[in-house]
């Protein structure tokens, strides 16, 4: 902060003199601006903070006294850990209505426009730290400290969905409350039905809840905001999955791989799927696909069962040769291909792997 007002007091005599035209003082608003300036140039914050708020009880409105008041907070903030959240929000007020003030200067300088910058991103700041301060409570166990700064952090931005969010999981986490938790979020919805943050929150609660009917309706109504999400499908197909509807599970998941082809939960979801559906050529598809990217013991299994039951002999012996080469303990797999061998005449095989079941504990 000290190299901070350094560098700001390089500039005092410039911002002071241009803020005149703009901003008329009385002769003694003038004296106690000035007086202010010497201060904050002298690094004495009490002082100029004292002579700054002097300032705007000549003029309300006076942006560079605005400007240094948060300033000054948000060292004060930086400075004294036990009273950050105070400061931090008199900074974001300061620096709310410096903004407003400057903005609606007629025929803004370039430095005007630099000063706006660097002011949003004070303002910003001074947020996010209270937002992270109730983070820190939560931490540490204070968890009523931690709902009073989040409420506070969503009075002061209520178009941001974090602190609704935070708070929404402490009830339903640490205070066990679902009504309270629901009631979080269809107030936010209320107010911002089409809010993506509050949709996709919304449906995982009822997900979680076992409501899949309600959980699918926002995941859904949140499709068409981010219709390339994996996740947001994988949802989807989720929900119709466990209400027993099938055909849409397989569709969310169809769409989903169009995406991301060789996605392994995407093709392990769809085999699954398409095992309700009784559809045992998909299922087998699906299967061929994941052995080819990673193999496994199960989807082995479970494809040289498909392949038996079918009687398709040719598969069965690829796919058993592969599963044997990948683990060269495995006697199932050399007695599927010794099976297959025998329905399909081809005695060499036969008499190959029988030779090798023998050696076999």
């Amino acid at each position: 902060m000290k190299k901070q007002i350094i560098i700001f007091c390089l500039m005092l005599i410039v911002l002071t003199a241009c803020s005149t035209a703009r901003q008329k003082l009385s002769p003694q608003g003038n004296v106690n601006l000035k007086t202010a300036d010497v201060y904050y140039s002298q690094q004495d914050v009490e002082q100029a903070e004292i002579y700054y708020l002097k300032v705007l009880e000549d003029n309300p409105d006076h942006a560079i006294a605005l400007r240094r008041l948060g300033d000054i907070s948000l060292f004060k903030a930086e400075n004294f850990s036990a009273r950050e959240v105070e400061f931090y929000e008199d900074a974001y007020h300061y620096y709310a209505k410096a903004i407003s003030v400057t903005e609606q200067f007629p025929n803004l300088t370039d430095q005007d426009r630099i000063d706006l910058r660097d002011m949003k991103k004070r303002k910003e700041r001074a947020w996010t730290r209270i937002f992270l301060a109730a983070g820190k409570e939560k931490e540490a166990g204070n968890t009523q400290r931690a709902m009073e700064i989040y409420e506070l952090a969503h009075k002061l931005e209520p178009e941001r969905p974090e602190p609704m969010i935070q708070l929404k999981n402490i009830y339903l986490v640490e205070l066990k409350d679902d009504v309270k938790a629901e009631q979080i979020l269809q107030q936010l919805l209320q107010k911002d039905p089409d809010k993506l943050e509050y949709l996709m929150e919304m449906g995982t609660f009822y997900y979680n809840k076992g409501n899949y009917a309600e959980a699918v309706k926002y995941f859904e109504k949140a499709r068409p905001q981010i219709p390339t999400n994996i996740d947001n499908l994988m949802n989807i197909s989720a929900c119709y999955y466990e209400l027993k509807d099938y055909e849409k599970a397989m569709s969310a998941t169809k769409t989903a791989l169009e995406i991301e082809p060789n996605n392994v939960d995407l093709l392990d979801n769809a085999r699954s799927i398409a095992a309700q559906l009784n559809d045992i050529d998909q299922a087998i598809f699906y299967l061929k696909k994941l052995l080819d990217i990673r193999p496994n013991e199960d989807d082995f299994s479970l494809l040289a069962t498909y392949l038996y039951n079918k009687q398709n002999w040719q598969e069965l012996i690829k796919y058993a040769e592969q599963w044997y080469n990948w683990d060269k303990s495995n006697k199932i797999a050399v007695e599927y291909i010794i099976w297959a061998a025998q329905q399909t005449g081809n005695k060499q095989l036969e008499t190959k792997y029988t030779a090798i079941k023998k050696t076999m504990p």
